[in-house]
């Protein structure tokens, strides 16, 4: 017999096996056979925690959640707690003027009669028009994914990005998200990370590479009209 005939005669097979449960684990055992004894013996006995047991061992239990938001009327704070940040904020800017709108989307800017006053933020209208006319605001309705996925683009934003942010979630009724407000760095190599797969309802809104702000779901017309109520 050859010297590796005599080493795989003489190797032992580890088997695992479920000998039982104990409330939601499996107990396992590892039993080591020997080719050349019929007995058997137990090394080893080990369990395995579930996906529940480790939300309970870290008092993250649905049920528990639900059980201390009805007793107590909220949720226990955590560390990663964003409610205050992801709540709608308070409009601060109110509408100047009631503008009127064309079929194709055109707006007149407000007559010189009307106060306009100086935000920290301002768009800039389309430009290139004959005669020097006054041009469209800049929001636009995008349509991807063979017509499934509809947003909405403000292009030509200038000043405080921020500022210009907080009146539109309010004027939308918009959180910030769970991922806060996407941008385009915050894109993996391949499309991955927070903004992969672009705006969504859980994540309205994005600032795109280029300074063009996305917003989830087809908004154009109650964003020109608020743009054009502002008096741009």
């Amino acid at each position: 017999m050859s010297f590796f005939g005599v080493v795989r005669s003489a190797a032992a097979r580890l088997t695992p096996a479920i000998i039982g449960r104990v409330g939601h684990a499996n107990v396992f055992a590892i039993t080591i056979t020997s080719s050349s004894s019929s007995n058997s013996m137990v090394t080893s006995i080990r369990s395995k925690h579930s996906a529940t047991q480790v939300k309970r061992l870290f008092k993250n239990n649905p049920a528990r959640l639900r059980l201390l938001k009805k007793q107590e009327g909220g949720l226990p704070p955590t560390a990663n707690d964003t409610s205050s940040s992801s709540s709608t904020p308070d409009r601060v800017y109110p509408q100047i003027f009631q503008p009127t709108f064309l079929s194709n989307g055109w707006s007149a800017p407000p007559p010189s009669e009307v106060q306009v006053p100086n935000y920290p933020f301002r768009i800039i209208r389309t430009g290139g028009k004959p005669n020097n006319a006054v041009g469209f605001l800049p929001v636009y309705r995008d349509v991807r994914v063979h017509g499934t996925k509809r947003t909405t683009l403000i292009r030509n934003v200038q000043g405080d990005i921020p500022a210009f942010l907080s009146e539109l979630r309010a004027v939308l009724n918009l959180s910030t998200g769970k991922k806060g407000i996407l941008t385009s760095a915050s894109t993996g190599k391949h499309g991955g990370g927070e903004a992969g797969r672009g705006v969504n309802a859980e994540n309205p809104i994005r600032i795109r590479t280029g300074g063009a702000i996305e917003v989830n779901g087809d908004r154009a017309k109650e964003i020109k009209k608020w743009l054009a109520g502002l008096g741009f």
